[in-house]
């Protein structure tokens, strides 16, 4: 990212939450364990939600945008 001044962020692939969160009909950083995110789920919906939470204040930051 360093290296690419345009680069907003770096997403893993959550190919393990996509099935869960089309069957919950929700996004992958919303998921629930009633849902079906359990054990390692879990945690990968927690760095979901933070990967998400940083792109949004990157395109904040560069458009200008207040996120409060």
């Amino acid at each position: 990212m360093a290296a690419d001044s345009n680069c907003l962020a770096l997403l893993k692939n959550y190919r393990s939450l996509i099935p869960l969160a089309q069957e919950a009909r929700k996004p992958i950083f919303f998921l629930k364990a009633a849902d079906g995110a359990l054990g390692g789920h879990e945690s990968a919906v927690r760095a979901a939600f933070s990967d998400f939470k940083a792109l949004a204040e990157q395109i904040a930051a560069r458009t200008d945008v207040s996120l409060k």
